[in-house]
Parts: structure tokens; C-alpha cells; sequence
């Protein structure tokens, strides 16, 4: 099972979805002023923003990166059923950019809810999203699902040439 490359680039999509499940993906300033802070179940206003309805969370967040981390889990697990493991490693791909056009869609979103609640005439202070070194983890995760996917169609096809010789 270990010995398999597939099997190394599935562990990495599962830590990385992992460190990335628990850390904060982002945050906004305002004149080099931190304002709020965006994780994948939370969006957390400070100061004057604390207005900000942050109930509707991006929560759909966590669970997709949930949902990466459990058919990772899977993959490793289905080391002999290949075809299956392949179908759940192009799932999770699926999944993982669902997840980057999520967060891209809430990114833009808050930015846009805490420009309204700027002061008139305070366009200098436009809020700014800053993405964090985490925030690049699911774009990561896609390449190494990726190569994954490569691994289990080469190892696929050595089984099957493999049973037309014998």
C-alpha cells in the first residue's frame, strides 16, 4: 500500500486538506489594518464591521475540504480495488475546485459586504483581501490528486497487461 506513489500524493492531499481545514485562508484590512479574518467556517469582523452579519458563514467551505479529507481516507484504504479508488481521487479533484471557486465567490463576497459599510466619501479605505500561504493548500491538493490519478492508471494498466500474458 505505502509502497505506491499514488498512495504518498493521496496522504499529502489529506494533510494538506487537513492543515487547511484549521487555519485561517485569509484576511481583510483597511489601511493596514487587520478588520476581519476569513476561515473555512467563519468570517469574523473586528472594529466598526462588527456589524457584518458573519451568521451566514462560509461553512460550505469546511465541508467540502471535510468531504476531500474522508474520500482521500478512502483512496488510500481501496489500494486493491483501483477502478474505485480512481473514481473517488476525480471526485475529490472535482470537489477541490468547487472548493477554490467557493472561496474565490466568499472572498469577493465579503469584500463587497464590508466595503458598504464604509463611511461616505472613505474610498481610500476600500477593504483588501490578503490571501494566506494556506489559502494556495487546495490548488496543491488538485495537482497531487492529479498524479494520483496518473499512478492508479499506470498501476491499472500493468495489472491488466499483466493478466493478458498469463
Amino acid at each position: 500500500m505505502i509502497q505506491r506513489i499514488q498512495t504518498v500524493y493521496l496522504a499529502l492531499v489529506l494533510i494538506l486538506s487537513f492543515v487547511g481545514l484549521i487555519s485561517t485562508i485569509g484576511e481583510y484590512t483597511v489601511a493596514e489594518t487587520v478588520v476581519a479574518h476569513f476561515s473555512n467556517f467563519t468570517f469574523g469582523a473586528e472594529g466598526q464591521f462588527k456589524t457584518l452579519d458573519s451568521t451566514s458563514g462560509p461553512w460550505c467551505l469546511g465541508i467540502l475540504l471535510i468531504m476531500v479529507m474522508f474520500l482521500s481516507l478512502m483512496s488510500i484504504m481501496l489500494f486493491r480495488k483501483r477502478m474505485r479508488q480512481l473514481r473517488l481521487t476525480i471526485i475529490s479533484t472535482i470537489l477541490l475546485v468547487g472548493y477554490v471557486a467557493a472561496y474565490a465567490f466568499f472572498a469577493y463576497i465579503y469584500q463587497e459586504k464590508l466595503g458598504l459599510l464604509l463611511p461616505e466619501g472613505a474610498s481610500e479605505f476600500v477593504p483588501t483581501f490578503h490571501l494566506k500561504f494556506v489559502s494556495v493548500f487546495p490548488v496543491l491538493s488538485i495537482i497531487f490528486n492529479c498524479l494520483a490519478i496518473q499512478g492508479i492508471r499506470k498501476d491499472e494498466a500493468l495489472v491488466r497487461s499483466l493478466d493478458r500474458i498469463r
